[in-house]
């Protein structure tokens, strides 16, 4: 047995790596051989078979195409062009127009007459809308990704999180003050050959310790260039809308759309339609601009409109040259869970199922396991997907397709199987998405039948929980039956909405779930938000809840709100008043809370932000209670010999060395802070994989200070940082020197000169020019004619936090 699993994973792998092809997009052949230009005004000479080449300017309803086109004129005066020749030109190749050797008969085109003029070296066609070739326009960016490679630099990071609470203040004499403190901690180490991560968790509670408990161990690397990742240790399965992923110690390698977020990923909708003159287009999609061009008349398509997941609108402006415009509206749906054509995405991974995480450090299954899912843009209207499961006792399997409902929605079906112990079950799953202008219609349906299993259900291990006396146990099982319904319902009062959901859940050992829930908020004078919740379990009568209050800002980033909650035993009021933090430095927050009803709860905290974390705490009354809390959340960050303490680093940063003290660095155009006293600053919120820029203020510079540029891009690789260096100088024995002539008359402006053992120099108004590199002794020559020059000799001594000058060179 142990041997034919291993070898039904090694089929499996094999299959797998055939999907780690490049992202591809369709290209054009290029033409083998050179082919010659031919003059574009000439006609060909006729060769021994009567036939010549004509080279033509094509024009069509009178006007010029402004293209030449190649055509044959046969032996019998008959003219013939190839398809695609007639295509680029602007004229339909119809199919019953085409000869057996492949080329277009222009005297069998129905749709038009023509007419050569072989003095003028031109072809006229008179044709309509039926005659003329579809104008595509692709609105695509086939710009190449000109982004700068991800980069990283060698460091480390330890993202913390340490967190105090109190006993019974009012009681502190017998217990104690300190109820306990815990810390979560999340380590990496990175490189350009990938990012090593643990995390961990330490506690103290009462007195003892509880020691240490393992979160995840992970190596990965990227490969941006084929948008694929790689993992080693304490994974995440890859999975589908209707599988269920788990935790694996193995080995994975998927696809990674977020690498490349130059990649369009989606199938972006087109649109048909002709124009009965020349005219302007436009085009609006998500109610902005993307494109603005001239048009022919005739038939057009515009391809690859950039729009976003889920239902919009795109309008389509023809204005022609008296200024009258047509308009035309394209409602769309875009699906997340579909591709573009030809494209791939897939996941794959071998190893232990992993147990408890977070609860218990090493809790791994013995058996190992393989796991595959893949979905394929077969066109932009279908995705196929499909997935797999094989293990100790177990194999898996299902397909699946999601597919566009017109412009108003999408839907997946899907449909799989599992044999284990000897045992067949199987699932079925289907899921509709529909949108019209504010409606939103959210369905889904899955069923098992039978004894239906995957790695989840024969790994995981069953929670119990008491209540009451009952003890409750949750199975690892498959739900046998999951109903999921919502409704998006536009209200009739403006900048409101009515949300209506459902949930039935079955679990397999029968037992049976149903709740309703129905939401709503309204936007009254642009300042107050209304809101209100309720939900109520169809089979539990004491199951029910409703939520209410009232929202609407103070100024100053303060906001108050009332409201109220009721459920099946108590009803509570309570009001809050706060102050929302910002990401800046310095930035602080606080908020202050009062609930009477059956709960008595009075609380306030405050947080702020400094350049070493963000730190919090609190106090609250509650129940004859009373405690306090304090958190604080940092990390700290090395690169190369640098050693940072910052706020938390959950993606990648930057090490921005200025070369001096107190200079604002920005980030994305926004002030991040000030270097510290060596000069060095993290900038901790960059985007990895992404165009950040990075630039410092030079106003905060020293006076004597050189620097070759103020502002630079750079690409962090994923949870990675990159050492960014200005390159700024100090003490660079830089002045002005004042260069006149042997009668004290300033040296000529634009004249060049080179300082001796150093840089060359031009000579501005004054004669004054910046040098840089100067010793205690100097001497410069300056071209003052052809083939002549004189020379100067001059001292210098720095000075400090003032510019240089040094007057009255002579140059002889």
């Amino acid at each position: 047995m142990l041997h034919s699993l291993f070898a039904g994973l090694a089929l499996l792998a094999t299959a797998l790596l055939g999907l780690l092809a490049d992202v591809h997009a369709a290209a054009g052949q290029e033409p083998s051989g050179e082919q010659a230009t031919p003059p574009a005004a000439s006609t060909g000479e006729v060769n021994e078979t009567g036939v010549r080449d004509l080279y033509l300017e094509v024009f069509i309803n009178g006007k010029s195409t402004n293209l030449i086109g190649h055509f044959v004129e046969l032996p019998d005066g008959e003219l013939v062009v190839e398809p695609d020749e007639l295509t680029e030109v602007g004229i339909k190749p119809m199919d019953t127009a085409i000869n057996e050797d492949g080329f277009v008969v222009l005297s069998r085109l129905s749709a038009l007459t023509y007419r050569m003029d072989e003095t003028s070296q031109r072809l006229d066609f008179e044709t309509g809308a039926d005659g003329r070739a579809t104008h595509v326009l692709d609105l695509k960016d086939d710009e190449p990704d000109k982004r700068p490679g991800a980069a990283s630099s060698f460091g480390s990071v330890v993202n913390y999180s340490l967190f105090a609470a109190t006993n019974n203040l009012q009681e502190a004499d017998e217990t104690g003050i300190l109820s306990g403190v815990s810390g979560n901690f999340d380590a990496r180490v990175f490189s350009p050959y990938g990012v090593l991560e643990n995390s961990f968790v330490a506690s103290y509670t009462d007195g003892p310790m509880r020691g240490l408990t393992r979160g995840a161990t992970t190596w990965s690397y990227a490969d941006t260039k084929r948008a694929v990742s790689y993992r080693a240790g304490d994974i995440v399965s890859g999975g589908l809308s209707w599988t269920r992923p788990v935790y694996l110690g193995g080995v994975q390698v998927e696809r990674n759309f977020g690498l490349r977020p130059d990649l369009v990923t989606l199938p972006m909708p087109s649109f048909k339609g002709s124009a009965a003159v020349p005219s302007t287009i436009q085009v609006f999609t998500q109610n902005a601009m993307t494109y603005s061009g001239s048009l022919d008349e005739g038939p057009f398509e515009i391809n690859n409109m950039p729009v976003y997941a889920g239902a919009g609108e795109a309008r389509v402006i023809l204005t022609d040259s008296l200024g009258r415009e047509t308009e035309a509206s394209l409602p769309f749906f875009i699906s997340s869970e579909m591709l573009a054509k030809g494209l791939w995405d897939f996941s794959a991974e071998v190893g232990f199922p992993k147990r408890d995480t977070g609860l218990e450090s090493f809790n791994y299954d013995g058996d190992i396991y393989g796991v595959a899912s893949a979905r394929y843009g077969l066109s932009n209207r279908l995705t196929l997907e499909g997935h797999t499961e094989i293990g100790q006792n177990l194999l898996n399997g299902g397909l699946g397709a999601t597919f566009p409902l017109f412009q108003f929605g999408s839907m997946s079906l899907a449909g799989a199987g599992s044999y284990s112990d000897g045992e067949v079950g199987t699932l079925a799953s289907a899921s509709i998405e529909l949108a019209y202008r504010d409606w939103n219609v959210m369905g889904r349906v899955q069923r098992t039948f039978g004894s239906y299993k995957d790695i989840a259900s024969l790994t995981a291990t069953s929670q119990s929980e008491t209540y009451g006396t009952e003890q409750v146990f949750d199975s690892p099982d498959t739900p046998r039956t999951v109903i999921q319904a919502a409704l998006g319902i536009p209200s009739p009062i403006d900048f409101s909405s009515l949300s209506l959901a459902y949930t039935q859940i079955e679990t397999d050992d029968g037992e049976d779930s149903r709740i309703v829930s129905l939401s709503s908020t309204h936007q009254l004078m642009g300042k107050y938000s209304l809101y209100a919740s309720a939900f109520v379990d169809l089979d539990q009568d004491d199951q029910f809840g409703v939520y209410a209050g009232v929202s609407f800002p103070l100024g100053q980033d303060m906001n108050s709100e009332f409201y109220m909650e009721s459920g099946s035993d108590n009803t509570d009021v309570g009001a809050e008043v706060s102050k929302s933090e910002k990401n800046e430095i310095g930035s602080y927050g606080w908020r202050i809370r009062a609930v009477q009803g059956e709960s008595e709860v009075r609380e306030a905290t405050g947080s702020y932000r400094t350049r070493w974390g963000r730190a919090e705490a609190g106090i609250d009354q509650g129940d004859g209670q009373m405690r306090a809390t304090a958190e604080f959340d940092g990390a700290v960050a090395m690169v190369g010999s640098d050693v940072f303490a910052s706020g938390r680093i959950d993606d990648a940063f930057a090490a921005i060395d200025v070369g001096a003290p107190g200079v604002e660095v920005f980030h994305q155009n926004r002030l991040v802070g000030k270097s510290d006293y060596r000069g060095k600053m993290l900038v901790p919120d960059m985007v990895s994989n992404e165009k950040n820029t990075i630039a410092i203020n030079p106003d905060g510079l020293p006076i004597d200070a050189q620097i070759s540029a103020t502002k630079t891009i750079v690409v962090p690789a994923w949870k990675s940082g990159v050492h960014v260096d200005f390159g700024v100088a100090e003490n660079v024995g830089a002045a002005i020197v004042t260069l006149v002539d042997e009668e004290g008359s300033p040296l000529e402006v634009g004249l060049g000169g080179q300082l001796e053992g150093g840089d060359d120099f031009i000579i501005g108004y004054d004669g004054q020019a910046y040098l840089s590199g100067l010793h205690e002794t100097n001497r410069v020559t300056v071209r003052t004619g052809y083939e002549q020059s004189c020379t100067a000799t001059f001292g210098f001594t720095p000075s400090k936090d003032e510019q240089s000058a040094i007057e009255n060179v002579v140059c002889r």
